[in-house]
């Protein structure tokens, strides 16, 4: 096979199979640290690269499934897959980090685990054909020159990370140079004209929808990508993802702020931890009567929520499902259990019995929130009624921990790194306890939001 054109042997990253895959080792300090719910920039390095590593052998997957089953894609749908490989090939080759920065983005993990589930037929082409999305999103970002063709459901073209153009035909052509990249099909320009600059990508003209970026930060506003959340909804009501129309960005970047305003005052370090992990927002349909958000383990770095009634809410959501992205990260690099999801437990933050590895996330999102709210109930300045709040939520938070951690350290389904983790958790547990905050008898919010 010439070099360039897709070879299963091969990683995308040019590096050799086995370093496509993740490291298998974890350090003990960064596994302590990680365990009470903390991280150094040093930590997330080691989650974002494991991250990456996980999504090349994904990529890689796809690929063994087309070179196993040849007749999977019909000669057009094949050709453009093989095409779309070497591009992304080049793009990665010109700027490493456009292409990482891509692939890692959290809708193309949806895609990569739909397309790896798809049956045979129409769904799978369908699911195949968007890696040319993929492939054209890092080339653009990476200033690689390029033609390509693309296949464009619904006449739009969805660029992870970046935003969607509505092009007007099943099939274009994109033509990029230096600085611009045009849309054409059957040799007539059609849809907007792309504009690359300072390694981003804007649109000129109708038809160009961009994502938006909260205020002070890297993190998107994600209300167009189609793998933005799962086709089955998210939670017990099945949530579908907010559409653009119904997403206006004005009550989102207001909350936004007043809530990192309250995580940088409360726990900087914690602040850190999301802008470093976290990679989008994704409105869901509005749910009554609670918050309901997710993070999936596809997708680790997408929070998927419905809008928090308070900035209050907001930060503890981000605060919640960071914890679900470690731990899904964390579980893919070092397997914390073994565990059937036959067996469930009862366990105070859910109406509905959760197995294991639902105990262990829940355990760790609401460990977090436990500390934060004591972090924030010693802050200066609380009036005596918000230092109450805080304190009530904290021991609320860490209740329902200390009622479900025992599922844990008495399972025989830990691995030894499982039991050494869990093990860490206690010690937080036990060391927010020796602060003699005092125990209040309430019930903290309604989650809908394990890892899944």
């Amino acid at each position: 096979m010439t070099r360039g054109e897709p070879d299963s042997r091969r990683p995308v990253s040019g590096q050799s199979s086995r370093a496509a895959g993740p490291a298998r080792t974890v350090p003990a300090a960064a596994l302590a640290r990680l365990a009470r719910t903390r991280s150094t920039a040093e930590d997330r390095t080691l989650l974002h690269n494991a991250l990456h590593s996980r999504r090349l052998v994904l990529l890689k997957s796809l690929l063994t499934r087309l070179e196993r089953q040849p007749r999977a894609l019909d000669g057009r749908a094949r050709r453009r897959f093989e095409e779309h490989w070497r591009l992304l090939e080049r793009a990665e080759e010109r700027h490493p980090r456009s292409a990482r920065d891509t692939l890692d983005y959290p809708a193309v993990g949806n895609w990569l685990a739909s397309a790896l589930a798809a049956p045979d037929g129409p769904e799978f082409t369908r699911a195949v054909e968007h890696l040319g999305a993929t492939a054209t999103a890092a080339a653009l970002l990476s200033g690689t020159s390029f033609t390509t063709e693309l296949a464009t459901p619904e006449g739009l073209l969805a660029l992870p990370g970046i935003g969607l153009a509505e092009t007007g035909a099943p099939v274009v052509r994109l033509t990029a140079r230096s600085r611009t990249a045009r849309l054409t099909t059957d040799g007539h320009r059609t849809g907007p004209v792309l504009l690359r600059t300072a390694g981003r990508v804007a649109g000129a003209g109708s038809g160009w929808h961009a994502l938006r970026r909260l205020p002070g930060s890297d993190i998107l506003l994600d209300d167009l990508d189609p793998y933005r959340a799962p086709a089955q909804g998210v939670g017990r009501a099945a949530l579908p993802a907010a559409a653009r129309t119904l997403t206006g960005p004005e009550p989102w970047t207001r909350r936004w702020r007043a809530a990192q305003a309250l995580l940088r005052a409360t726990d900087p370090e914690r602040a850190r931890e999301t802008a470093e992990l976290l990679r989008c927002l994704v409105p869901l349909a509005t749910a009554p009567g609670s918050t309901v958000s997710a993070t999936f383990r596809a997708a680790p770095g997408a929070v998927l929520t419905t809008l928090p009634d308070s900035p209050t809410g907001l930060a503890e959501v981000l605060v919640h499902e960071t914890q679900h992205s470690k731990l899904a990260v964390l579980h893919d690099l070092l397997p914390l259990h073994r565990a059937s999801p036959l067996a469930v437990h009862k366990v105070a933050w859910r109406r509905d019995p959760r197995p294991l590895e639902g105990v262990l996330q829940g355990c760790y999102a609401h460990l977090a929130l436990a500390d934060f709210w004591a972090r924030a109930a010693g802050r200066d300045g609380l009036s005596p009624g918000a230092r109450q709040t805080a304190r009530a939520r904290s021991d609320s938070y860490r209740q329902q921990v200390a009622e479900a951690l025992p599922i844990l350290l008495e399972s025989s389904e830990l691995t030894p790194a499982g039991r050494e983790f869990t093990t860490g958790m206690a010690q937080l547990l036990a060391a927010l306890e020796r602060t003699g905050r005092v125990a209040m008898t309430i019930g903290g919010p309604s989650w809908d939001g394990d890892v899944r």
